[in-house]
């Protein structure tokens, strides 16, 4: 098929139809999905993903694909993904360039997580290693040990047998401050609030986390209001 994004347009790329459809993406206003990974993690064996197709053919200014997130305003913006570019005016200061660990996802090396708690100082959680940037994760997605070890620092947090990871909906008031995400030797901070998610039905005062568990020995992370550049 030819796919048209903005005035990008890339003939003879294949794309996977689906047979059947889960109830959730029968209600869902989504009809999709255009992967950004490697072509080596395809759902379809040697069929050559939309990104690398891209590259490979020499679509693009620069080898290069940057992200832009935000809140969504009352425009309904939300952010904007830039194909061969980067907007410098998207961001202040020097971005910081990482290594892939390997370059299948774009999974990289997390340093450290840290609690910086307003008053009180910084504490360092014993999380650490491959983690995968990816824009399509709503949560942050950590292994059973590490999900238990971050919501440690968040009072009254508990993992529910119906619900999964759930704390009080003013967590950003007990523990004022933010989370911390340390790659390539920089910090990226996550207030709390925003890990606060919505409420739980049939529970008073308590709301779904940000941070769940399910990963094997990879973490799954994004955080709103942020800038993001791959070099391909």
């Amino acid at each position: 098929d030819t796919v048209n994004i903005g005035n990008l347009t890339v003939p003879n790329q294949v794309i996977g139809l689906a047979t059947n459809e889960s109830h959730a993406y029968q209600v869902d206003t989504v009809d999709g999905l255009l992967g950004l990974s490697y072509s080596g993690v395809s759902f379809i064996p040697g069929v050559t993903t939309f990104l690398d197709n891209i590259v490979e053919n020499s679509y693009l200014k620069e080898p290069i694909f940057s992200v832009y997130i935000k809140e969504k305003d009352e425009n309904n913006y939300a952010g904007e993904y830039l194909f061969g570019d980067i907007d410098q005016s998207r961001f202040s200061g020097e971005l910081t360039w990482v290594p892939l660990h390997q370059p299948k996802f774009w999974e990289i090396m997390l340093d450290g997580v840290s609690f910086n708690v307003d008053g009180i100082g910084k504490e360092v959680m014993d999380i650490k290693g491959p983690a995968i940037l990816d824009t399509g994760t709503t949560l942050i997605v950590m292994s059973d040990e590490q999900a238990t070890e971050f919501h440690r620092g968040i009072p009254m947090a508990e993992n529910s047998d119906i619900y999964g990871w759930i704390m009080p909906c003013n967590a950003d008031q007990v523990v004022p401050g933010n989370l911390s995400f340390t790659i390539g030797g920089a910090d990226f901070s996550v207030p709390v609030k925003n890990l606060v998610r919505e409420p739980v039905k049939g529970l008073d005062g308590w709301c779904f986390s940000a941070v769940t568990s399910g990963a094997s020995n990879v973490s799954y992370f994004w955080r709103p209001e942020a800038y993001l550049c791959e070099r391909l």
